[in-house]
């Protein structure tokens, strides 16, 4: 039987619709790619630190934990690390899938990090997220093509830092380097760690079991309308990866007025430490 002439039109133009489409998502996800490609290059530009590391003295549990988490490890100088687990926008939002890739590095302190969540059938977030030299930086977009968050400033800085703080529990040996992070003490099982870096500084507080490794690091940290709420981070599975204990399992909660939201629960799949000459620059 013969296909009509209307019909084969009406394919013709969905499918070459569909081709578009393809082709600009393709596009997008390529640009995605390289733009993160760069933003790696750019941490790993940045001029490492004219004095040499130094580990001062610490509070007791900190220097409890310092020994169980790295001993006499050699200071490790880039991270990469890839994770899953889940993620949600908002409260009232369910909770979906997500795949990660982040790149720390140690002189000095930072991360650039990308994140892939599934919304809907077909339907993807891509997100980025930064802090260079003190200043951060947010980006999301649909399908790596319909910029949904793009954002710089003072208040981004200090969430990014604050990430990056908590983060480092990931490459312990950068938490012990005095260049950079300080400690103060509070109680046996409470420490107050302060990241410099750039122009940027940082506090959070870090709890530690009866084990000697912290339970959680707190803090105050910017919602994105600007106010200033408890936020922080639970760690759990701790494992031995290149001669340090790191976690394998962290949640991440705001405490809001309505109560606590806990958005982001990370599983880690890999690390690789200083995996080769060509992550220094």
């Amino acid at each position: 039987m013969e296909r009509h002439p209307v019909a084969s039109i009406i394919l013709l133009i969905v499918l070459s619709l569909v081709a578009v489409v393809v082709i600009v998502v393709c596009a997008g996800r390529l640009r995605f790619q390289q733009r993160f490609a760069n933003e790696v290059r750019v941490l790993l530009a940045v001029p490492h630190s004219l004095r040499p590391a130094t580990v001062v003295d610490l509070p007791p549990p900190v220097e409890r934990y310092r020994q169980l988490a790295v001993g006499t490890r050699a200071p490790v100088h880039t991270l990469r690390l890839q994770h899953g687990g889940t993620f949600r926008m908002s409260p009232t939002a369910k909770i979906s899938s997500i795949r990660g890739t982040q790149l720390f590095t140690a002189d000095p302190p930072g991360f650039v990090w990308t994140g892939r969540v599934r919304m809907l059938p077909g339907v993807w977030i891509d997100a980025r997220d930064m802090s260079v030299a003190g200043e951060g930086s947010m980006r999301v977009l649909i399908d790596d093509v319909v910029p949904v968050v793009d954002q710089r400033g003072p208040q981004i800085d200090q969430g990014s830092s604050l990430r990056l703080l908590a983060e480092m529990v990931w490459y312990p040996t950068a938490l012990f380097d005095g260049r950079s992070v300080t400690w103060s003490a509070i109680d046996a099982d409470h420490a107050r760690a302060t990241l410099r870096t750039g122009d940027q500084a940082v506090s959070g507080i870090f709890e530690f079991g009866s084990d000697g490794m912290p339970v959680r690091m707190t803090a105050e940290r910017f919602l994105d309308k600007g106010e200033l709420r408890p936020w922080g981070g639970v760690y759990s599975d701790w494992r031995t990866v290149s001669g340090m204990r790191v976690p394998f399992e962290a949640e991440v909660t705001w405490q809001l007025e309505s109560g606590p939201f806990t958005y982001a629960h990370w599983r880690i799949d890999s690390m690789a430490y200083d995996e080769s000459a060509s992550t220094r620059p």
